[in-house]
């Protein structure tokens, strides 16, 4: 039976590809340089972090620091303008930030008396802006507590960042779910620490991957997973 279920933020319940062009422009604007280089050099900078992160080459003490210093050499400049960049890009957002179908998604997941919860890594801001978002548009109201990378000092997809969470809530790996967005982070890193796991691809479909992994074209499909699971937890 799942006690609790874990979701990713950016890409899976806000959307990121808003915020990244928020901060790219905010950055431009900051810097003079042109728009389409930044974005481009974000970009670069995210995929050889995650790949980093995927092999667990990063230290995790200082995994935002890290992020933010290597943007800013790339673009030779100051990191504090990186750090300006994320606070005016979170102070230009509106609610179009929240992806449509997320409110409606937790609601029926609170209906439920789950135990919902974040587990989000961060890599140029830090997790207080994150959290000021779900404030602001109330995607924190259906939330029971957000565990972030710069605060556990682990990251997805280490096993701690999904255990340590489970601990604070007393509730095994086999009785909770995550999902989120990333192949990599999200869905093998929580099936190897041994909870269920939901990949969002919007490229494939609803299916079963195996025992405890499952990949949906949407998070309007956990629902229905989280009925499936429960219906076979329930036979003797």
């Amino acid at each position: 039976m799942i006690k609790l279920c874990s979701f990713d933020v950016w890409n899976t319940l806000l959307n990121l590809n808003l915020m990244l062009k928020l901060f790219g422009k905010s950055l431009s604007e900051l810097t003079g340089k042109s728009f389409e280089n930044i974005s481009e050099e974000i970009m670069r900078v995210r995929r050889d972090i995650k790949r980093l992160r995927g092999e667990c080459k990063i230290s995790a003490e200082n995994i935002l620091d890290y992020s933010q210093k290597l943007l800013a050499e790339k673009l030779q400049i100051d990191s504090e303008l990186v750090k300006r960049a994320t606070a005016k890009a979170v102070l230009k957002m509106d609610k179009n930030i929240v992806f449509e179908e997320t409110l409606n998604v937790l609601r029926k997941l609170r209906e439920e008396n789950l135990r919902i919860i974040i587990i989000g890594n961060v890599m140029f801001w830090p997790s207080p802006y994150t959290r000021l978002i779900l404030e602001r548009f109330h995607v924190a109201d259906y939330i029971d507590k957000q565990f972030y990378s710069d605060e556990l000092k682990a990251y997805k997809p280490m096993k701690e960042i999904f255990l340590k969470p489970l601990k604070y809530f007393s509730i095994k790996p086999i009785e909770a779910i995550h999902v989120g967005d990333t192949r990599e982070e999200d869905y093998i890193g929580a099936l190897n620490a041994g909870l269920y796991a939901a990949w969002i691809n919007p490229h494939g479909r609803f299916k079963k991957a195996n025992e405890k992994g499952y990949v949906i074209a949407s998070l309007e499909n956990v629902p229905e997973i989280l009925k499936e699971i429960n219906k076979m937890s329930s036979y003797p």
